[in-house]
């Protein structure tokens, strides 16, 4: 057993991981099963199924029914559901303590003994097919997700959701093979936080122990950012704004540079106190949205910088936008900067951790990303230790260079060039 203050890790000989974080000051608990394999596993051709068993998985076992599944946690005031990512699925309850044990034998139920029946999955099909037809209509999902095909490798790059086409072709019998592969001892991760007995520890611990080693299967998928220089152009009907994406290369999650990334990925682009909410919304009131987002994985990051204006101040935008990444990248923050960012990043991390429910999720992601789990004073003290001089030399370094730029705009608008607003700094 591995401890990190009042968060402790053990690891099951077949493979399979439990975190636990006992917090008596509560009168919650929130577990998870989490699956290490997401949509970066998938054969393209099968894009997209590791979503569909998220779904697929709340629709009934060999033992409940789809009612059966969310009728006992729903009923105590709960909470049932799941996500998917690139490299993980996650199935998580937050219920009362005294449920603590029944939320335990639902999820695992769920995890290990899926029907994957041909009735539910054809009914479950064509909510993800409505699921996915729902992007088509949202600007930003259009654009984060041509933007992430052509700048990420094709594992990486390929949609969480799949495509209406791959979706189709996806059979209860291509689910079991998959869960059969990837939902064994090696990729499997149960966490809890929250008020609970020690006993749930010793179930979870059999239970775990019930899923079998399938050596072949990867546990980890490398990725990288291509490095060729994006700069396209999109049109769809019925829009009446222009949506603006921004990226370049950023921290991988392991890089001795992430820490600083994320300091500066606050203070840029997080909050209305944030440099493009301040001097670009507030000052020149071309735009509504405009935020930044940091998004890192074992191998590589990417930072994104996205906005909405009307055509009209689509060049004056991106101007603005690039004067701000100049000025940082040659300048620095300044000392006020600096310490904002850093109180801003601690101050959210220490606000969320108090729900059970989130220090699950951060917990989950440590040991997913690094195989170990790290607390909240851990992290604070790694940001604390940050010095003004090492987050001035990781912005330059980083923001230096070529920017990719993609642009969603009005079917029937000519005039912008996306070559005339791309950049380097």
């Amino acid at each position: 057993m591995r401890s990190t203050a009042n968060v402790k890790l053990v690891k099951l000989d077949n493979g399979s991981t439990i975190i636990f974080e006992k917090k008596s000051d509560t009168r919650t608990v929130s577990l998870a099963f989490a699956a290490k394999v997401g949509s970066a596993y998938e054969d393209s051709q099968l894009s997209g199924i590791s979503h569909f068993i998220e779904h697929a998985l709340f629709k009934g076992t060999k033992k409940r029914s789809a009612y059966e599944i969310k009728e006992p946690i729903e009923r105590v005031g709960g909470t049932l559901n799941a996500y998917t990512g690139r490299i993980s699925t996650v199935f998580y309850a937050h219920v009362p303590d005294t449920h603590a044990k029944e939320a335990l034998e639902i999820l695992y139920d769920m995890v290990k003994n899926p029907a994957f029946s041909k009735e539910a999955v054809e009914i479950e099909k064509e909510v993800i097919l409505e699921e996915i037809a729902a992007t088509h209509d949202d600007p930003f999902d259009m654009i984060y997700d041509h933007t992430i095909r052509e700048i990420w490798d094709p594992n990486y790059g390929r949609s969480i959701l799949g495509s209406l086409e791959t979706v189709r072709k996806i059979t209860p019998e291509a689910l079991r093979k998959f869960h059969n592969r990837y939902y064994s001892a090696e990729h499997m991760v149960f966490a809890i936080s929250g008020n609970f007995n020690e006993s749930i520890i010793e179930r979870a611990e059999e239970l775990l122990r019930s899923f079998s080693r399938n050596g072949s299967t990867p546990t980890r998928i490398e990725g990288y950012m291509k490095p060729k220089r994006l700069v396209s152009l999109e049109t769809k009907k019925d829009l009446n704004q222009v949506h603006l994406l921004l990226s370049k290369p950023a921290p991988s999650r392991l890089s001795k540079d992430f820490v600083a990334f994320r300091i500066f990925n606050v203070l840029f682009g997080s909050g209305m106190s944030s440099v493009l909410f301040h001097n670009i919304r507030e000052k020149l009131g071309m735009v509504y949205h405009i935020d930044s987002e940091y998004v890192a994985y074992h191998d590589f990051g990417t930072f994104f910088i996205s906005a909405s204006t009307n055509e009209r101040h689509i060049q004056r935008l991106v101007d603005s936008v690039r004067f701000e990444l100049e000025r940082l990248a040659k300048e620095g923050v300044s000392e006020n900067e600096y310490l904002y960012g850093k109180e801003r990043l601690k101050g959210k991390i220490m606000l969320a951790t108090e729900s059970t429910l989130n220090s699950l999720s951060l917990y989950l992601d440590e040991v997913i990303i690094n195989g170990k789990p790290k607390t909240v004073e851990e992290i604070i003290s790694e940001i604390n230790y940050l010095s003004l001089g090492k987050l001035n030399e990781v912005i330059e370094r980083y923001l230096s260079g070529d920017w990719n730029i993609s642009l969603l705009v009005p079917e029937d608008l000519q005039e912008i060039d996306p070559v005339k607003l791309s950049f380097s700094i």
